[in-house]
């Protein structure tokens, strides 16, 4: 399932992008926002694979709202600019929609997405960390939690341990949104780890982790979009 958002001042273009996402089953459109500031506080705290962007907007424009984007975000512009598309190459936006846009080629551009993302999943099978004066190479999927303790981390995967000189916060923005989530100050969770979710915790492999009120409200928000 592709998590995405849309986000356009005009009421009824949004109205148009719900009801093309309405028709493709792999789809998930977590929100809708007129206000791109809203979007920015939005994303910040949740994994989003995709974005439908309108350029043109009061308070801060699309191509300076992508600044606030991490590198795996896909963009798809919803305009009626078509001035702007040289710049949608620039920064390797998937696709260009020029309003207005029929469902034909809104399925176009969301294909070309979908391939992306997969692509990306792919290509992000192992990550390397630095652990004293060596490299080591650990696989996402057999990582189940990293605790954080001052300046250092401790990655906890399915056969050891590894310590790493890092910060917590450092560290969730390393890793792919759309496998890990932060759950407590000192603690990043995988999300296909978990066993069960029960009484403020979560429970991994046994061990219990608690879900602090600071970040409940965004664990529960992707936990259910996941139903």
């Amino acid at each position: 399932m592709i998590k995405c958002i849309a986000i356009d001042d005009e009421p009824k273009a949004l109205e148009i992008i719900k009801s093309h996402v309405s028709k493709i089953d792999y789809l998930n459109l977590i929100n809708v926002y007129t206000d791109p500031l809203k979007a920015i506080a939005f994303i910040e705290t949740n994994p989003i694979d995709l974005i439908f962007l309108d350029i043109n907007m009061p308070e801060i424009d699309g191509m300076k709202f992508l600044k606030h984007l991490r590198n795996k975000t896909q963009i798809i512009f919803t305009t009626a600019h078509s001035e702007y598309a040289l710049h949608s190459y620039e920064v390797e936006a998937v696709d260009y929609l020029l309003k207005p846009f029929d469902f034909s080629r809104f399925l176009t551009a969301v294909t070309k997405a979908k391939e992306r993302i997969n692509t990306n999943i792919l290509q992000e099978e192992f990550f390397f960390v630095s652990t004293g004066n060596q490299k080591k190479r650990l696989l996402y999927k057999d990582v189940l939690y990293i605790q954080g303790e001052g300046n250092y981390v401790m990655y906890h995967t399915l056969t050891d341990k590894t310590m790493v000189r890092a910060s917590i916060s450092e560290t969730v923005e390393l890793l792919p949104r759309n496998m890990f989530i932060q759950i407590h100050r000192s603690i990043i969770v995988s999300l296909h780890c978990i066993d069960k979710v029960e009484d403020n915790h979560v429970h991994i492999q046994g061990v219990k982790h608690q879900i602090s009120a600071t970040y409940r409200d965004t664990f529960l928000m992707l936990i259910n979009s996941k139903k």
